[in-house]
């Protein structure tokens, strides 16, 4: 696979990555029954924290799972 097309996999996943932070975030401030995050400047930098902290799990967890399907292997 060329560089361009990696580097736009890599974008679709980051891209992936923040949705998922994002909606995790505002369904967790819903069912907690808080104020949405974004009302609070402290809520958007815990957000940002978390983003730093758990986003690169995410990604991983989503390329691992993009390498999997694409080479053919199923979990056994």
């Amino acid at each position: 696979m060329n560089p361009a097309a990696r580097l736009r996999q890599l974008i679709v996943f980051l891209v992936m990555t923040a949705v998922f932070m994002v909606v995790s975030r505002i369904f967790f401030d819903l069912l907690a029954g808080r104020p949405m995050f974004w009302t609070s400047e402290e809520g958007v930098e815990l957000l940002l924290w978390h983003s730093l902290v758990g986003g690169p799990f995410i990604l991983f967890a989503l390329l691992v799972a993009a390498q999997r399907a694409g080479s053919g292997n199923t979990p056994q």
